[in-house]
């Protein structure tokens, strides 16, 4: 059985809020099944409890009520089987390119026998010639690559990618986008990535699930059977972009399926 299967069955978090004495409902009965190798992505406005689920599925946060799972097993904790790419690159700034991917490996204690996928890892990227630079000498789009494969070093069957782009310049996260299909066609990891782009989550998923404004609920789930590499000028491209904004504009309570 292949392994990255995540399963969110009836997930509902709510958060204390002590200055005000209250509750605040931002997760409300969200069901997902993703299979393993999978590229999914989750849309929504601001707030909807997209970044609280990935934190969810991460490890870092626990549920209210419902259940996360991962191959199976419910999701206690952290584990280096699940990645997490956030939209600040998060590098440490003490340590080189190399040092920072080697660090992952170094922790789970695979350095030893891996050490070669560092430079392995580099060279997929193209930075060869950084390798011995510090964060501080690169570029925003050369740290966030530094970032994904840091992640990808320790081969999580599981990447979380928090809107990793957002704050890269639009020819940049073109580019980058463009990196992370070539990985994630290497590496066969299940990716679920989180974003507020909807030409990023069509251009990079299989299937895209979208969420209401607070409290988050998955309110449709798009198919799409489009090959890669996609063209954003394409007119299913375009249609299914139409789709979202729609969608994303009159929120109802509606689940549907939609293929292209």
């Amino acid at each position: 059985m292949s392994a990255g299967h995540i399963q969110i069955n009836n997930i509902k978090k709510i958060f204390a809020r002590a200055d005000l004495n209250s509750t605040l409902l931002v997760l409300d009965e969200v069901s997902l099944d993703i299979r393993p190798g999978e590229f999914v992505s989750l849309v929504g406005t601001s707030g909807c409890g997209k970044s609280t689920l990935l934190r969810i599925i991460a490890g870092l946060e626990t549920a209210t009520d419902g259940v996360a799972l991962c191959d199976g097993e419910p999701i206690n904790g952290t584990n280096p089987k699940r990645g997490l790419v956030f939209q600040e690159h998060s590098l440490f700034p003490w340590l080189t390119v190399r040092e920072n991917i080697a660090f992952g490996l170094r922790a789970t204690k695979q350095y030893s026998f891996k050490k070669e996928l560092v430079d392995a890892l580099i060279s997929m990227v193209g930075l060869e010639e950084f390798a011995d630079s510090f964060p501080h000498q690169l570029s925003g789009g050369m740290q966030q690559r530094v970032a994904l494969v840091r992640a990808l070093a320790i081969s999580p069957d599981v990447l979380l990618l928090d809107e990793p782009l957002g704050a890269l310049d639009s020819f940049t996260r073109m580019v980058i986008q463009e990196e992370l299909v070539r990985l994630w066609q290497e590496r066969h990891n299940t990716m679920i990535l989180i974003t507020h782009d909807v030409d990023e989550a069509i251009y990079l998923s299989q299937r895209i699930f979208i969420m209401t404004p607070r409290p988050g609920r998955i309110i449709r789930e798009l198919t799409l059977n489009m090959s890669y590499p996609r063209n954003r000028s394409d007119s299913a491209f375009v249609d299914i972009r139409n789709i979202i904004l729609k969608q994303l504009h009159f929120a109802t309570d509606t689940h549907e399926d939609y293929n292209l």
